[in-house]
């Protein structure tokens, strides 16, 4: 007890070392003997029972009525529905869709007469603005109407293709386009795109004028009569009217250049 006496000092601060280094390796290992010990877990006191929800009525049948069928859109009356057939042409314009160059005999498709058109609406008017013997005229005023901003179709008068703007309702607004087009010294008639006359033979038909327009002026050039069909964004490039003695020996001469020819029957007389 005489050494604690006269050596307290010591002895105090030799204890504080030692706490101060036993506080360090409880930091270091991660030991709190100052952290409170976790409570006992008890399961939280259940609250009342909540009163379920009384169940909604299920909806009427007048509440979600089935949805109404919707009907197929009609087709264009009028229009000739001979569908495309040939192949690349002798002068490389393409057909859609195209065709093996000699394909395999196939028995002839049966002559296709269209429909006649319905009659015209009331109030329905058009101005004519062309007609050419050569087709690639036909197409391409038919494209610089269109670039304008114009309903544009190219009807078949025999050998002419004729280009007409329109439908307008009513004569005074067909005479109002007319005035702006006189330069092509228009003519305003009322009714629908008459119906082809006369047996035809469909070399091709395109969504793009252009493509047309080369078909239809290598034929021209190779001394077919030609006439190009426009209506509804499909352009026809027709080889005709032919007489029945002429139908065979043109149809076999495309057939040996590559094309699968369709035969398109229009009103007679």
């Amino acid at each position: 007890m005489n050494w604690l006496r006269e050596n307290w000092f010591d002895a105090l601060l030799f204890v504080l070392l030692a706490a101060v280094v036993v506080a360090i390796v409880l930091f270091l290992v991660g030991v709190n003997p100052f952290a409170r010990p976790p409570a006992t877990a008890t399961s939280p006191a259940q609250p009342p029972a909540a009163q379920a929800p009384a169940p909604e009525p299920a909806p009427s049948p007048a509440e979600n009525p089935a949805p109404a069928p919707t009907e197929p859109a009609g087709s264009g009356g009028g229009e000739v529905t001979v569908l495309p057939l040939p192949p690349v042409g002798a002068g490389g314009a393409a057909t859609e869709p195209a065709s093996p160059a000699r394909p395999s005999p196939t028995p002839a498709p049966a002559p296709v007469r269209p429909a006649r058109p319905a009659p015209a609406a009331k109030g329905r008017y058009r101005v004519s603005v062309g007609a050419f013997t050569r087709p690639e005229y036909a197409v391409d005023l038919a494209r610089k109407m269109e670039a304008a901003g114009y309903p544009v179709r190219i009807e078949v008068i025999g050998r002419v293709s004729r280009v007409v703007v329109g439908p307008y309702p009513s004569r005074a607004e067909a005479e109002a386009v007319a005035a702006k087009l006189k330069t092509y010294e228009p003519q305003v008639y009322k009714g629908d795109t008459p119906e082809p006359r006369g047996t035809y033979l469909q070399v091709a038909a395109f969504k793009d004028l252009a493509r047309a327009r080369d078909l239809a002026k290598e034929l021209k050039d190779a001394g077919y009569p030609v006439a190009v069909y426009y209506r509804d964004g499909w352009a026809k490039v027709w080889v005709g009217p032919l007489s029945d003695d002429r139908l065979a020996e043109t149809k076999g001469r495309l057939e040996e250049q590559g094309y699968q020819p369709v035969e398109v029957r229009g009103g007679q007389g």
